[in-house]
């Protein structure tokens, strides 16, 4: 050792020392506070640098919205002749609405709503990660997400999964209370907030099995335990969703319970066209590529339900009688799922594929470093195992990822503190020699 590195190191360790002492000043509250202007800060640059207000576009969330405001109700031309429609769930088409009815049809205010949501998620993360992991974890998830571009650059778009993100978190954390204070309050309101999010995404109604699974893994609770759960949460979530449900059976004559968007789906991922997404090999919308046949039944379907009838039947078929090119296909969903499908034109593609690289950096280790919390982190990886199983049948986009990214943010978070504290260690080893 030099004369100068005990220096050196004696420097280094006073000025963390120093910050130490600085951050210690501040409560987890204050953290909070900075987390969310941060996130919201952020999100106002980016939104008023994009300035897209006027030519963004809402797709059908907009066009129900608009039918909405001019008296038409819930209704949508989907593929063809405009009829009652529960393509997408309500949640958002209903933002859309209340903003185009207090503003008019602009999407700034859409998109200042979406930043608060937004930095709201930031918060949630924040306090997912103190509760699951650590304090600074939480410090570190919150920020993560607050400054993590893909996040941000949604609030700037007119698409639901901002809102989406918001309710999965909020539901995990109403879920995560209710199973460590076994209060009868925080039951109701989880069940209550996992009909919400059913009602912004469908898909989110099967989650609700993965957190009693979680439930039962990390707490290890009496059997009767998990049943009142079971049944108190599905209860309060039938409350949430039954006026939708009630809605549908009375326009479509059948029992619809959320959305009529699965037969479309499974038909994208499985036709003689199908590349595992949402575009062709020609980057051509799949929709584009309906046979004659199919679409001559479409447009003498009667409802809504009845093309999302013919569209999953017609997939089944196809399915039926090309099995090798079906299970072919499955490897092409995960990738368009885990990456990025090659046939949709995107905004900042290599910026995407950068950003996503570096946040599974931090990722990886981040999971091995935690696998001995593997039961009380075992949510993450159940959402990732069943969004990975589910869409495998279906068709694979990258937003279902984005859906569920937030958990990568906390295992990067948590990685992150593990080297903070092995640099901490280090340094006070060096001051003691």
């Amino acid at each position: 050792m030099t004369p100068r590195e005990p220096a050196r190191a004696s420097a280094l360790a006073g000025a963390v020392s120093g910050l130490e002492k600085f951050l210690a000043r501040f409560s987890f509250r204050h953290y909070l506070a900075f987390i969310f202007c941060l996130a919201l800060g952020l999100r106002l640059a980016l939104i008023f640098f994009l300035a897209n207000f006027n030519s963004v576009s809402g797709m059908e969330n907009e066009l129900i919205a608009l039918n909405l405001l001019a008296g038409k109700g819930y209704t949508l031309a989907f593929i063809v002749n405009e009829m009652p429609s529960a393509l997408v769930g309500p949640v958002y088409s209903v933002f859309l609405y209340l903003h185009f009815w207090l503003f008019g049809k602009n999407y700034l205010p859409v998109e200042l709503t979406q930043a608060l949501i937004g930095s709201g998620s930031a918060l949630i993360l924040a306090l997912l990660g103190k509760r699951l992991a650590s304090e600074r974890v939480g410090i570190f998830s919150g920020l993560a997400l607050a400054i993590y571009p893909l996040y941000a650059y949604w609030t700037a778009l007119a698409y639901q999964l901002t809102i989406d993100v918001f309710l999965l978190e909020l539901s995990l954390l109403l879920v995560l209370l209710a199973m460590r204070r076994n209060k009868f309050s925080y039951h109701l309101l989880a069940g209550a907030c996992i009909g919400l999010t059913a009602l912004s995404k469908s898909f989110y109604l099967s989650f609700l099995c993965l957190y009693l699974l979680w439930f039962w893994l990390w707490q290890r609770p009496q059997f009767r335990k998990i049943i009142f759960a079971a049944c108190l949460w599905s209860v309060c979530a039938a409350a949430v969703i039954s006026p939708w449900t009630i809605r549908n059976y009375h326009v479509f004559h059948q029992w619809v319970p959320l959305t009529t968007n699965g037969g479309p789906n499974l038909w994208y991922g499985n036709n003689p066209h199908a590349t595992g997404a949402l575009y062709t090999r020609d980057g051509k919308k799949m929709l584009d590529r309906l046979p004659q046949e199919l679409m001559r039944k479409i447009e003498l379907a009667q409802t809504e339900a009845e093309k999302d009838r013919l569209m999953g039947d017609a997939a089944m078929d196809w399915i039926k009688t090309h099995p090798p090119e079906f299970l072919k296909l499955i490897p092409l969903r995960l990738r368009a799922i885990w990456w990025f499908d090659p046939e949709m034109a995107t905004s900042f593609p290599l910026a995407r594929k950068l950003i996503y690289l570096t946040l599974l950096a931090f990722t990886i280790p981040g999971i091995i470093l935690s696998r001995h919390l593997w039961r009380k982190l075992s949510i993450f990886y159940l959402l990732a195992l069943w969004t990975t199983f589910f869409y495998s049948f279906f068709v694979g986009q990258a937003r279902f990822r984005y859906l569920i990214e937030f958990g990568f943010l906390f295992f990067a978070a948590f990685f992150l503190n593990r080297l903070l504290t092995i640099l901490e260690q280090k340094l006070g080893r060096q001051i003691q020699s």
